[in-house]
Formats: structure tokens, C-alpha cells, sequence
């Protein structure tokens, strides 16, 4: 008898627990970041790849940044002039030969092959002195790993550039597109099927230098 009264309390206990846990996430307000379109905009947008998945055969999807320039005049990352009304994208890939950096490829292949519908963007405005800051992570981080693959390198340059209140918070060790969409619930702004059309053409920079790609046909 006295294990049963045991073994009931402790269930009560976890049942209280977890209903106070769930109370805790239901009674959390959406944050709204700071989105004007204006000054320079920057995203992080996340594919899940459930839209491009076949059977037995998983795509696991992608995630990069972008930097939408509406500040009135020329702006440069890198040695890239960005002219006011265009934007860049940038993410680490897998790819052989190259750095694994690559510029605007992902608008490339929305236009070209319809990919990554479903995507899901969160933006807001930055000062433009925080383009150091990107370029600085650039020059630090410019290769894909498999710990360190795009998720991971697109969400910590979020974070490195627009500090705690806008912040990305993923849980455990790998990251992945699903986590940061994850991610993305504690924000109401969230964008589906951002355009990226004014983006340019597709670049890295290989041996400090900037040379231009095409896809392959």
C-alpha cells in the first residue's frame, strides 16, 4: 500500500510538472522583431525539405542568409557592391574544389527549378556597421562540415549580428532545418516563400578572390 501512495505521487508530481511546463510555453507572447523596408534587412531563411522529398529518398534541406539593401545608396560586403534595391544570399555548402562559401546561389536555383517552396524567413533591420561583423564571420567560417553545416553556420551568424532579443535559441547538438523553424515559433513574423529574385549571379571567393559560377546545364 505504501509503494502504491509512492508511486501515485510521483506521477502526480511529473503530471504537475509537465502541465506547468506546457502552461509556461502556451502563456509566452510571439515577439515581433523591428522590419522596416528600409536600411538593410537581413534573413535567415530555413527549407525544411518535405516539399522536395520522394519516397526513400529524404532531402534534408538547407538554410542561408540573406541581406536585402534599401538604405538609398551603394553598400559592400566583402568587395561585392550591393546596389541600393538588391540583395545577396550567402550559406556554407558541401561542395568540392571551392571554399564551401557561396553567394546567391540558392535565388538561382527558386527561379531556375522552383526549388525550396515552403521556406520560411525571419528578417529585421541592421545598422550597417554590422556588415564588419558578417565579413568577420565570413573570414572565419567559410567551410561546410557535418556539425557545422549550413544551419549551423546561418543561425550563429544571426545571432553573432543581432544580439539576444532577436536571437535564435536551438536545441541540442546538431542543427538542422527543423530546429530552427522550431526556433522561429517564438517570433510572429515569420515569412513563407520569401522572394529573392534580386538577387545577382552566383560567386565565391576562392583563393581571396571573387570568382564568378554558372550552373551546370
Amino acid at each position: 500500500m505504501k509503494k502504491r501512495i509512492i508511486a501515485w505521487a510521483v506521477l502526480l508530481s511529473v503530471c504537475a510538472a509537465a502541465l506547468g511546463l506546457w502552461c509556461s510555453a502556451a502563456g509566452k507572447t510571439a515577439r515581433t522583431l523591428p522590419c522596416e523596408d528600409e536600411g538593410l534587412i537581413l534573413s535567415i531563411t530555413t527549407f525544411d525539405g518535405k516539399s522536395e522529398s520522394k519516397p526513400f529518398l529524404k532531402c534534408f534541406g538547407h538554410t542561408w542568409i540573406g541581406l536585402d539593401n534599401r538604405t538609398g545608396h551603394t553598400v559592400y560586403l566583402k568587395d561585392r557592391a550591393i546596389p541600393d534595391g538588391e540583395m545577396v544570399t550567402f550559406s556554407v555548402w558541401a561542395v568540392s574544389g571551392l571554399s564551401g562559401l557561396l553567394f546567391d546561389l540558392e535565388p538561382c536555383y527558386i527561379a531556375n527549378y522552383g526549388r525550396y517552396t515552403g521556406r520560411l524567413s525571419l528578417s529585421t533591420n541592421i545598422g550597417e556597421e554590422q556588415l564588419k561583423v558578417i565579413e568577420d564571420y565570413m573570414e572565419q567560417h567559410d567551410k561546410w562540415t557535418v556539425n557545422k553545416n549550413c544551419s549551423y553556420w546561418s543561425v550563429h551568424l544571426w545571432n553573432a549580428v543581432v544580439g539576444e532579443e532577436a536571437a535564435l535559441k536551438i536545441r541540442g547538438f546538431v542543427c538542422t532545418p527543423e530546429k530552427i523553424e522550431q526556433a522561429f515559433s517564438a517570433f510572429d513574423c515569420v515569412e513563407v516563400d520569401k522572394d529573392f529574385s534580386r538577387a545577382g549571379g552566383i560567386y565565391c571567393y576562392k583563393d581571396g578572390e571573387r570568382t564568378e559560377l554558372q550552373l551546370c546545364a
